[in-house]
């Protein structure tokens, strides 16, 4: 069939469209890799802990309808001796998807780099290699399925590392970072040990771990450090991370980015109530959002067992038996209202903390103390409008109260209160 001139031309000027369209796709610059990069609904990425032999398709949807946008579980190797369960971890990461969830999946071997020792390696094998075989496979398996990796959990901690094979961990660091690059696994968000305790600050991390994780920095093969900055009251996290901050850029890693990948309070009996739990959980999301941290990964989703005197058991911000604790319910509704906000402040002037959000045209002033109440006022020019949301014991939007002395007042307390104010 003859083709006209005209529509020759207009032909030939859409292929050629087409062409540089797909030359500017090619061309772009790569996205920057790190946390750094997360893009989030909330002035924090909210993550949470679950179990991967007993978490339902039904719990997966409660999360993500909750306000969360990650999960977090590790993957351990097909050994009995760590993983006698022999759990389905392609399947569960499908499911996590399904769910419009991303991953955070932990790779570790075990306390001995590779299972529980020796009867566990291959003849002939290293435990070194066997376990960078095993973190690289199924990352090359997994990489357009999971967000973000964690290298190991906690290797500080004799549960996770055995003390002795410090100085093997770092080979088995050394040797996965090469064989990443041999096989050219480069997932855009790789991190970094998951410490128990505060890396480069303190003393208490072992040096062969502290020269692991720079190490591994240095070469691009980790993108952040992820630590678990378990405390009493979360404020003093805040003055922490600086110090972190400073010491990553003291050895040169301004591009590394920090995660808190595991943190969270149990509600146990005779310490701790299910209503303290709730404010510390609240404040711990707080206390990221002010530090401008971007990823949280809050311990855990579910308590793992049934004693209320047990701390291990009760971690979850739901029961054992599936019922919503306060701290679910009060961190969910502060979701709801901090979607698409942004840190504009924080401030703790005279034992009160001050973090502000923007979102829209509202501002959202949140107020809270560690311990004692005190009065707050936060200043506001005439004709603008004041709602006061409390979230304990439950939560109630009410009015804030007359103006005076040139703003609304309120009382701060550990239980955190938000004071919106729009035109």
């Amino acid at each position: 069939m003859k083709i006209s001139t005209s529509r020759t031309r207009r032909w030939l000027q859409a292929a050629l469209l087409s062409c540089a369209c797909l030359s500017a796709v090619v061309m772009s610059p790569a996205q920057a890799r790190g946390v750094s990069g997360i893009d989030t609904d909330y002035p924090v990425a909210l993550s949470v802990q679950i179990d991967p032999a007993t978490i339902t398709d039904a719990d997966l949807n409660e999360i993500r309808a909750a306000g969360f946008e990650f999960v977090r579980f590790g993957v351990r190797p097909p050994l009995k001796s760590v993983n006698p369960s022999l759990i389905d971890y392609p399947r569960l990461i499908q499911r996590v998807r399904n769910a419009k969830l991303d991953a955070i999946v932990t790779l570790f071997g075990g306390s001995a780099i590779w299972g529980l020792g020796p009867k566990d390696w291959r003849e002939g094998a290293r435990k070194e290699s066997l376990f960078s075989d095993f973190a690289v496979g199924f990352m090359k398996a997994h990489t357009g399925d999971v967000a973000v990796w964690e290298v190991w959990n906690e290797p500080d901690h004799k549960t996770f590392l055995n003390p002795a094979l410090l100085s093997d961990f770092e080979t088995a660091s050394s040797e996965l970072c090469a064989n990443m690059a041999k096989q050219k696994v480069q997932p855009n968000i790789v991190v970094g040990f998951g410490f128990a305790n505060l890396p480069f600050v303190g003393g208490k991390v072992p040096t062969q771990l502290e020269n692991a994780f720079v190490s591994a920095a240095k070469s691009d093969c980790l993108t952040d450090i992820s630590i678990h900055p378990y405390r009493p009251v979360p404020e003093t996290a805040f003055g922490d991370y600086e110090k972190l901050r400073a010491q990553l850029d003291k050895r040169e890693l301004k591009k590394t980015g920090i995660v808190i990948s595991e943190w969270g309070y149990a509600s146990y009996l005779p310490v701790r109530s299910q209503s303290t739990q709730a404010s510390l959980v609240f404040r711990e999301y707080l206390i990221n959002a002010a530090a401008s941290i971007k990823l949280l990964n809050l311990y855990a989703w579910r308590d793992r067992g049934r004693s209320s005197f047990s701390k291990e058991d009760n971690f979850g911000i739901m029961s054992n038996a599936g019922e919503k604790k306060e701290a679910f319910s009060a961190l969910t509704e502060f979701l709801k209202i901090a979607r698409h906000s942004k840190k504009v402040s924080y401030d703790d002037a005279k034992g009160v903390n001050q973090l502000v959000l923007k979102r829209d045209d509202a501002l959202l002033h949140v107020l809270w103390t560690q311990d004692n109440e005190k009065s707050v006022t936060v200043p506001v020019a005439e004709g603008k409008k004041c709602t006061r949301v409390d979230f304990f014991p439950q939560m109630r939007r009410g009015s804030c109260g007359p103006r005076t002395d040139g703003g609304f007042s309120a009382k701060a307390s550990a239980y955190p209160v938000l004071l919106s104010i729009s035109d």
